[in-house]
């Protein structure tokens, strides 16, 4: 039975190598906001597994945001409980009247620490279906750190973003496609990014690891991705190449991931585990995968 514990989790460590959560993951260049300016924000507060729909318009611009998006922005504000466990946040901005609100995301964790950006690269291109028309969108997975009641999401857009234009397949096209039919020989929509849209978002719980409320620094991220916008720009995009983070980890740190990975153990929960191990190994720390082995066979 030991041997048939140990075998399974190895084979759960070796498949999460590939999980498409980490695959993705994006490493931005990191911003600073005053937290004296955050704290004048209104954050709505978002239930779990329901739809939240922001309104955001070129009237209701923040200031604040000039310093780092290079514009004025509107933005949206979320306040999320931090004591669900793993977090999966699916935000959407749906194409208005050929015009488009492009995001970028930022995650702050409880004390407004800036723990994680997504650029706009993140929102990918969804096609109309169903009661949902053309769309951008992207789901985050967070963990937040424990002893936090709640974690903010701050959505806003960029003057880099809001210089270029998106091509959306022409209805019609969608349609033929949804038929079966050959698509009709006629061209794509250009869809304006504006400063005017709406954000939908709903959180729901999840098995990813980006934890939120530890020293960003000490993640070392080694993906090489194309910031493109969403969409066929008008202008040329830049490649934003992600170089790794090097930065020793301190024991609190490492304490935090042994004692996550044991707490996780005793609930039975191998796959939390396995995500914490791997992660912790993005770090250089040996002890948890020790940690987990040892005591799973032993069980």
């Amino acid at each position: 039975m030991k041997k048939t514990l140990l075998s399974t989790a190895i084979l759960f460590a070796n498949l999460f190598v590939v999980s498409p959560s980490m695959a993705n993951s994006t490493a931005v260049k990191p911003i600073h906001i005053n937290s004296s300016e955050l704290a004048q924000i209104q954050w709505q507060d978002i239930p779990f597994s329901q739809t939240v729909k922001t309104n955001l318009t070129a009237s209701k611009k923040q200031a604040f945001t000039a310093s780092f998006a290079g514009i004025a922005s509107p933005v949206a504000a979320y306040r999320i409980p931090a004591n669900q466990g793993t977090l999966e946040i699916e935000i959407e901005s749906p194409v208005m009247d050929r015009n488009v609100f492009v995001p970028t995301a930022v995650v702050l964790d409880s004390n407004f620490n800036v723990a994680a950006t997504y650029s706009s690269s993140e929102f990918k291109l969804l096609e109309e279906r169903g009661l949902k028309g053309n769309r951008l969108g992207a789901k985050l997975n967070l963990t937040p750190a424990s002893n936090q009641e709640y974690i903010y999401l701050l959505i806003y857009t960029t003057q880099q973003d809001l210089d270029k234009t998106t091509m959306m397949p022409h209805p019609a096209k969608v349609y033929a496609k949804a038929t079966g039919k050959q698509p009709p020989a006629i061209s794509d929509i250009e869809v304006a990014h504006s400063l005017n849209g709406q954000i939908h978002i709903n959180v729901l719980g999840s098995d990813g690891t980006k934890f939120i409320g530890l020293p960003t620094d000490i993640f070392s991220l080694n993906s090489n991705k194309v910031a493109t916008p969403v969409g066929q720009s008008r202008q040329n995009s830049v490649k934003e190449n992600s170089n790794a983070i090097n930065a020793a980890v301190d024991k609190d740190t490492e304490a935090y991931f042994n004692q996550a990975v044991m707490k996780a153990i005793k609930a039975k929960d191998i796959n939390k585990a396995l995500n914490l191990v791997n992660e912790a190994e993005k770090l250089g720390l040996k002890t948890p995968r020790k940690i987990f082995l040892k005591n799973v066979s032993s069980n």
